[in-house]
């Protein structure tokens, strides 16, 4: 990371996921890509005060995909090596992995580990679409829409952020938290009223 001047990066102040998606050509027939990218890229969506890139590895330089991850506090992707990319997050960071229904390896969970990153998998339940011998993997939407709420309530919980909720938070809430000011006008959000801190009983 010194080499690239990436070690010096402070953590995003709000969270910011990095989805990795695994495509086709005709000079390489991956596998593990995923069949219904545009579920999962609908569901971040309808996050409030949060960021997402989505990213094909395979077509950024090292250089680059380090700097995107490093940008980042959760990194979201089928399983594969692009994964261990978790090593190089932010140094609060979430792997999200999902896994196909038939495989049942756990290195990345390991590694994710051993950087000190939260890990959280889902599986897809459905059966694999195969183009010779590639698959694609189907998500449940409402599954990664739970995952990624569960992933984004515990992002927002890094450093000393004061916002206890998930990927599609109440503003007043988001609002409790001084930290998110700066970041309303880059995402192209008004604050709302915050709740009241005040003690409301006599």
């Amino acid at each position: 990371l010194k080499s690239f001047n990436l070690w010096d990066v402070p953590p995003p102040a709000v969270p910011r996921v990095v989805i990795t998606f695994r495509r086709r050509s005709s000079a390489k027939n991956v596998g593990r890509v995923i069949a219904n990218e545009k579920d999962l890229l609908d569901v971040l969506d309808e996050g409030n005060l949060v960021s997402y890139e989505a990213a094909d590895f395979g077509k950024l330089s090292f250089r680059e995909q380090l700097k995107l991850v490093r940008g980042a506090n959760v990194l979201v992707g089928a399983h594969g090596a692009g994964l261990m990319h978790a090593l190089f997050m932010a140094e609060e960071g979430i792997l999200v992995e999902i896994h196909p229904s038939y495989r049942l390896d756990r290195h990345f969970r390991l590694a994710a580990r051993m950087a000190g990153k939260v890990y959280l998998p889902m599986r897809s339940t459905e059966t694999v679409k195969c183009t010779g011998s590639s698959d694609s993997i189907p998500v449940d939407k409402a599954d990664f829409r739970r995952t990624m709420d569960a992933a984004i309530r515990i992002a927002r919980s890094f450093d000393d952020g004061a916002s206890e909720c998930g990927l599609k938070c109440d503003p007043r809430i988001l609002a409790m938290d001084p930290g998110n000011d700066p970041e309303y006008r880059s995402l192209g959000m008004t604050k709302a009223s915050p709740y009241s801190t005040i003690f409301p009983c006599k």
